[in-house]
């Protein structure tokens, strides 16, 4: 079976008003991120920055197709493959979805920059940063679940079979890194946290799929649920 993709691409305006140029204007290097929905828009928020005194910089992330796109799934810097140095981060686009993988990118490397999503729907601009109270629990979450990794024995290894997700190469490291542990390998294609529930001798849950499953997901999940970076890093 062939598929061809087509870029679902927002018909409106995609413009900075003169309050979201105000407030980047404090910033003299700006990383420039948004969607797939909202790229063909960047020319005319490229030539607004220049006007407004703003150097951009930004990258590829692994895993897109195009500069400047994003992931939800990119909550490494590492992922995000930036090389320039910069002031603040500038999302484009709605929701916090995305601007939340900037936001967990810049904790997890111990850097404090702002992230400023600017929303075209509403034209609304919001700051977002590493000390939010959401983001300190998640990270809270986090910290919690790797201690309890650790004391588990009966280890559940969750790895999915969607394309792209698909990481069954991390089950050797982690048996090899862990020799004393009990793994458990549960092969599926959505991640399901009630059917989790029917293996109550599972201790702990390592997540091989989208990083964001360890992250705000693993409030949904009774039992600890880590991602698997986390664990190898």
């Amino acid at each position: 079976m062939k598929f061809l993709f087509i870029d679902a691409k927002y018909k409106g305006e995609v413009k900075l008003t003169s309050d979201a140029l105000k407030e980047l204007k404090k910033h003299k290097t700006i990383a420039l991120y948004t969607t797939t929905q909202f790229n063909h828009g960047l020319p005319k928020i490229l030539e607004q920055l220049k006007k407004n005194g703003n150097k951009v910089v930004t990258s590829q992330p692994s895993r897109t197709s195009s500069e400047f796109q994003i992931l939800g799934c990119d909550i490494y810097h590492e992922n995000l493959r930036l090389k320039e140095k910069c002031d603040c981060y500038l999302y484009i686009g709605d929701g916090k979805f995305h601007p939340l993988a900037l936001v967990y990118s810049l904790k997890n490397a111990g850097k404090d920059l702002p992230v400023i999503i600017y929303n075209p729907l509403n034209k609304e601009t919001q700051i977002m940063r590493i000390n939010d109270n959401m983001v300190q629990r998640v990270f809270n979450k986090k910290q919690a679940n790797i201690k309890r990794f650790h004391f588990a024995n009966n280890i559940g290894i969750l790895v999915t079979t969607k394309t792209g997700q698909e990481h069954f190469h991390y089950v050797k490291q982690l048996e090899e890194k862990f020799p004393k542990k009990k793994f458990y390998v549960f092969l599926v294609d959505t991640i399901n946290f009630n059917e989790m529930e029917n293996f109550p001798f599972i201790q702990c849950w390592v997540n091989t799929a989208c990083p964001r499953i360890g992250m705000e997901d693993a409030f949904e999940s009774e039992k600890s649920i880590v991602n698997v970076e986390e664990i190898l890093d």
